[in-house]
């Protein structure tokens, strides 16, 4: 089944360079750490501070706490995004790591901006009427609503992500500057229903096992756990992020899995 051997080919692309993916998010992340720490600082709202209601009503009455919000949430998708454009790069261009960063490449990172932001609008206009249609008939079926509602919920959010997949190829093209248009990527990913559904089936049951993991290793040893919480996220990221890398390979480029 072409869906297992996708996942299987991204969690040993992670695992087989884990000391590349280590080197290329630790940098970013540090520096996202400390920006945070910074704007909550200056804000006056050390984390110290955080569970104080005194502190937290005299930051809301100075009108700092929503744009100090906004810049935190700002620097953490950059870094992520940084992370995720560096990773394709990796992948598919065999750009290696060199020094303590991975080259910072702002106008790819804005290009995988404007086309995760199409994704999202895309997705926006399933859900939507979705959630109409769900309504309109929960009022139908009358007593059974709440269950007519819920598979239908559940049937849409199949069909969204199954969506998004097939869409999904334009990142890694905005990440190694090779144009895709969301009709192209679309075409190109035609009759991979089936894959994507095992794929999310896949990926949701590899996240449970990796907490269960982290959850453990916390009841034993909690610094241990702390370790494995910090690997595992990395692990977990990096694997869908891979996912979708191999499927701009694929299915774009040919390559064999």
């Amino acid at each position: 089944m072409k869906g297992w051997a996708i996942f299987k080919h991204s969690v040993r692309m992670v695992l087989r360079n884990l000391n590349y993916a280590v080197r290329i998010a630790t940098g970013p992340v540090l520096i996202g750490v400390a920006v945070v720490f910074a704007l909550l600082a200056s804000a006056g709202l050390p984390m110290t501070l955080m569970g104080d209601q005194q502190a937290l009503s005299q930051a809301l009455a100075a009108g700092s706490f929503g744009l100090t919000l906004l810049a935190v949430f700002l620097t953490i998708v950059a870094v992520q995004i940084w992370v995720f454009v560096s990773w394709h790069r990796f992948v598919l261009l065999e750009e290696y790591p060199s020094g303590l960063l991975p080259a910072f490449r702002g106008d790819r990172m804005l290009a995988y901006v404007g086309n995760a932001l199409l994704i999202f609008l895309v997705a926006l206009a399933v859900m939507i009427p979705a959630g109409v249609i769900a309504a309109l008939v929960g009022g139908i079926a009358g007593e059974g609503g709440a269950a007519v509602i819920a598979l239908v919920i559940i049937l849409f959010a199949l069909f969204t992500a199954v969506a998004i997949y097939r869409l999904t190829p334009i990142l890694p093209a905005a990440a190694i500057g090779q144009p895709l248009k969301l009709r192209d990527a679309w075409d190109k990913t035609r009759g991979t229903t089936g894959t994507i559904m095992l794929l999310v089936v896949l990926l949701g049951l590899f996240n449970v096992l990796l907490q269960v993991v982290v959850d453990l290793s916390m009841a034993v040893f909690a610094p241990l756990g702390i370790v494995f919480l910090i690997l595992a996220t990395l692990v977990a990221t990096l694997v869908n992020v891979s996912v979708v890398t191999t499927f701009y390979g694929h299915y774009v480029e040919g390559r064999p899995i």
